[in-house]
């Protein structure tokens, strides 16, 4: 038996890829707003009052 010739594939590309940062200047303005928001709030105000009650436990029906 006689021997095989060998397969010739194409080739593969390996990347070792390496990062440099560069830095770029961002500008980013803040505005700083003071906002005042009215919130309703209760306020309770008590009125004095006076009430007069009568209570009339009625006739008595049995003698104690």
């Amino acid at each position: 038996m006689k021997p095989c010739p060998p397969i010739v594939c194409p080739p593969v590309y390996v990347y070792h890829d390496c990062y440099i940062p560069r830095e770029v200047p961002i500008v980013q303005p803040v505005i700083h707003v003071r906002r005042n928001i009215i919130v309703n709030v209760p306020k309770y105000v008590m009125q004095p009052g006076s009430q007069e009650l009568t209570y009339d436990p009625g006739c008595p029906t049995k003698a104690v």
